[in-house]
């Protein structure tokens, strides 16, 4: 008896068929990806027109939101804590604005010749202001 060492024919065996699924794959993810691409390039481009955009959308929501809860319930203890906070977080954003607006000259002030004479002798100031 003779053992034939051939393998048996596949049929099935056509390479062309696993291609295009791998081709509609890499199709698919090459467009996704420059998708991602070009998307990324424009966030970079117009990154500060962006985060101005949303800003003031969010702004806009909470004044409807801050417009309607007042209007809803207002005397209310939660009314009068929004009230509140509200205006505190105005006020310090007012305050960081004001100080970045005036940053520049307030470095030049401070780099004044009196301010320069005053971090020089400020022990000797503060020895005779208290006597």
């Amino acid at each position: 008896m003779e053992e034939k060492d051939e393998l048996p024919d596949n049929k099935n065996d056509d390479d062309d068929d696993d291609d295009d699924g791998d081709v509609c794959d890499c199709f698919f993810i090459d467009h996704v990806t420059g998708s991602r691409s070009a998307m990324l390039a424009f966030y970079r481009r117009r990154k500060c027109v962006i985060k101005r955009c949303l800003l003031a959308v969010l702004a806009a929501l909470y004044v409807a939101y801050f417009i309607y809860a007042l209007y809803y319930e207002f005397g209310d203890e939660g009314s009068v804590r929004l009230l509140w906070v509200t205006c505190l977080v105005v006020a310090i954003l007012v305050i960081l604005l004001i100080r970045r607006r005036l940053r520049p000259q307030l470095q030049e002030m401070s780099s004044s010749k009196a301010a320069t004479f005053i971090r020089r002798h400020h022990k000797q100031i503060n020895w005779f202001v208290a006597f």
